[in-house]
């Protein structure tokens, strides 16, 4: 018996410990400037966000400013949404991501861009990109708008 209760509390500490380990933080800005980290973002946080990127940005080196511009669509089920990201993510290409069911702005935008329904859906570099498509990615990061 006592075998079989430390098993399970070694298998509960695997299952926290990995489940904890591909949760996404979230690091934002609050009006006071405060900076938090938190699993969950909170309801007003996507202007603080993206403020905040606006400063970092501005005080990069001139080369990382000029970087590709990705703008990504997605839902959080979407498994094509999840590879998106890895793509971006493996390479290290800075992206804002977009919840559309989450966000109802950025909803209206998407359709405003891609008149077609579906995630996940890029903005790279002024480039529309409708659907999962790696080699469309690599094109879009090579031009410039």
């Amino acid at each position: 018996m006592k075998k079989l209760n430390a098993l399970l509390i070694v298998f509960s500490l695997i299952f926290i410990i990995t489940g904890l380990a591909g949760a996404e933080l979230y690091r934002w800005v609050d009006k006071d400037g405060v900076v938090h980290l938190s699993d969950v973002m909170p309801r007003n946080a996507r202007q603080n966000v993206v403020e905040h990127q606006r400063e970092v940005e501005s005080t990069r080196p001139a080369e990382y400013r000029r970087g590709p511009k990705v703008e990504l669509y997605i839902t959080e089920w979407c498994p094509y949404c999840q590879m998106a990201r890895e793509f971006f993510r493996s390479r290290g290409i800075p992206f804002t991501e977009y919840d559309i069911e989450k966000d109802k702005a950025a909803a209206a935008r998407k359709n405003r861009l891609d008149k077609r329904k579906g995630v996940p859906f890029a903005m790279i570099n002024g480039h529309r990109i409708h659907g999962y498509s790696p080699a469309a990615y690599e094109q879009a990061l090579q031009r410039r708008q």
